[in-house]
């Protein structure tokens, strides 16, 4: 995943290759905002099951909580508080 913050934001959406019960397969992964009592936060979300370990990399590297219908994966060290303070 070589784009930035903004270009995903401005984008709408990133491709990424995941590893899927020992597979490599190319999966889009869409921004959707939600709305959170500290303020608003942008999520990658899959519309296909993605596994966990799979999900915490995703969010190590682009910086954003990713989102698949098996879970949801904060960035290390990060919770919804600071990434709502990050889009303002």
């Amino acid at each position: 995943m070589e784009e930035t913050r903004e270009q995903i934001l401005s984008q709408g959406f990133v491709e990424s290759r995941v590893k899927v019960a020992g597979l490599l397969q190319r999966h889009k992964f869409f921004v959707v905002k939600e709305k959170t009592p500290f303020g608003e936060v942008a999520y990658l979300e899959a519309k296909t099951n993605v596994p966990q370990a799979e999900l915490a990399r995703l969010a190590a590297e682009s910086g954003f909580p990713v989102r698949s219908p098996l879970g949801v994966a904060f960035p290390p060290g990060k919770s919804p508080k600071d990434l709502a303070a990050a889009l303002q």
